[in-house]
């Protein structure tokens, strides 16, 4: 079967865990060329020599938050691969998940930034290098929580819904040269997520994994270049039996 990743150039943030790994693997067996990034080297070392095809990947330290690393990165992948074709924004985080009253300017503003600003800096980065060319793909991860309502959640929700509304006039913008974007919309995962933004995850037992759901990720990367997913939402059965609400 016909795979339209082959030979193409991917750059993957938040690539050393969860979807952004996994994905790596896939679009690796696929015939792509792979750029992963994360801020934590040891991490993404590791996740380095987990990849198999070294010639075709690339490890890039680097925070989504700061517009200095974006450049460096899309620097990087071009000089190493001579091109970018494809960017997925997957790296996020919860970083603090609380009622409004008890988040400070702080936890808001990086809330705000690792989930919307930094995106949208990423984003412009890549369509310099993209433009000239007149083809590229963006694929911006957002969450569920764009379109579902939960308590203590309204500060990561309204990052993650802006990121709906300006990926859908960013695909307009882009498809005026030759470009497109789409949008990921995964629900509740295994990958650390909850970990790391110190939830509680004894109700994750039985929900899929990074590797589930990064799937079909690449299944939607994985498109004609005349072709483009508005967006694919994914859900774990568990979470749609149980969790979701009408609001």
């Amino acid at each position: 079967m016909k795979h339209y990743v082959d030979h193409k150039v991917v750059v993957i943030t938040g690539g050393s865990s969860g979807f952004g790994l996994e994905a790596a693997h896939l679009l690796l067996e696929m015939g792509a060329k792979v750029v992963i990034t994360g801020r934590n080297q040891e991490k993404l070392a590791g996740a380095l020599a987990s990849l198999k095809s070294p010639a075709h990947v690339l490890a890039v330290k680097a925070d989504v938050t700061v517009a200095a690393d974006w450049k460096r990165l899309v620097d990087a992948t071009v000089s190493k691969f001579g091109t970018l074709d494809i960017l997925v924004n997957n790296a996020g985080a919860g970083i603090k998940i609380a009622p409004v009253e008890a988040m400070d300017d702080a936890a808001i503003r990086q809330v705000l930034d690792t989930n919307l600003t930094g995106v949208i800096i990423g984003c412009r980065e890549a369509i310099r290098a993209m433009k000239p060319h007149k083809k590229g793909l963006i694929v911006n991860v957002t969450s569920a929580c764009a379109y579902r309502s939960w308590a203590s959640w309204a500060i990561y929700t309204a990052a993650k819904s802006g990121l709906v509304g300006f990926t859908k006039c960013l695909c307009k913008e882009m498809l005026e040269w030759g470009g497109r974007a789409s949008l990921f919309i995964p629900g509740a995962a295994r990958t650390g997520f909850c970990d790391a933004a110190h939830l509680d995850t004894s109700w994750q037992a039985g929900y899929p994994d990074g590797a589930d759901f990064a799937r079909s990720l690449v299944h939607m990367i994985d498109v004609p270049d005349n072709c483009v997913v508005e967006e694919l939402s994914i859900w774990g059965s568990a979470q749609v039996r149980d969790m979701l609400n009408p609001y």
